[in-house]
């Protein structure tokens, strides 16, 4: 399955999840630190809050990579080194747990919208919307659709690839109702 889905950490994929996730922080930030470096404070405490705790809890904690053995932190492309504070929990995510997901990450972009807005940075305004609808598009395209955290709401990987995932493996197929390859044998 390693070329249909990224099963084992690489920093390859995370130089590149870096180098499409960063350009509009970059954005943000100055446009917000144009107005006052301080108003940075709160929006680094929401980052490092909701990426490094929330969406782990919410998100990551579903992910097979958080069910590795022998490491204390996410060994993943989108999150390495976040701490693993929650026991691992296989299966699709909870309604409460998706509108919790997509909140932080609108609360995020939107923070230093409503400072590019408020502050008329229109060129950087617009360099911000350019960089955040890359990086979507870059995500689905490029890391999203071999993700093997099947209960993210962006998760782009194919239902066959799924399936050939849950063959091989029993305790995350039951998690979603599915039949590992074994299972299906002795039936």
């Amino acid at each position: 399955m390693q070329h249909s889905l990224q099963c084992h950490f690489s920093g390859k994929d995370l130089a590149r999840f870096m180098l499409i996730a960063f350009p509009p922080f970059v954005v943000g930030g100055i446009g917000i630190a144009h107005l006052s470096a301080w108003y940075l404070v709160p929006w680094v405490i929401l980052f490092l809050s909701y990426f490094g705790l929330i969406e782990i809890r919410v998100m990551c904690s579903h992910c097979p990579h958080y069910a590795e053995p022998r490491t204390l932190s996410l060994q993943c492309w989108a999150n390495y080194g976040a701490p693993k504070l929650w026991e691992y929990r296989p299966g699709p995510m909870t309604r409460g747990e998706n509108i919790v997901f997509f909140a932080g990450l609108v609360l995020i972009a939107g923070y230093p919208l409503a400072f590019l807005m408020i502050g008329t940075q229109w060129l950087l305004l617009t360099i911000f919307v350019l960089t955040t609808a890359a990086m979507g598009t870059l995500m689905a395209t490029l890391m999203c659709n071999h993700c093997m955290n099947f209960a993210c709401p962006l998760n782009r990987v194919e239902q066959s690839v799924r399936e050939d995932f849950f063959s091989r493996n029993p305790v995350v197929a039951r998690a979603w109702g599915r039949a590992s390859l074994s299972e299906r044998k002795t039936q």
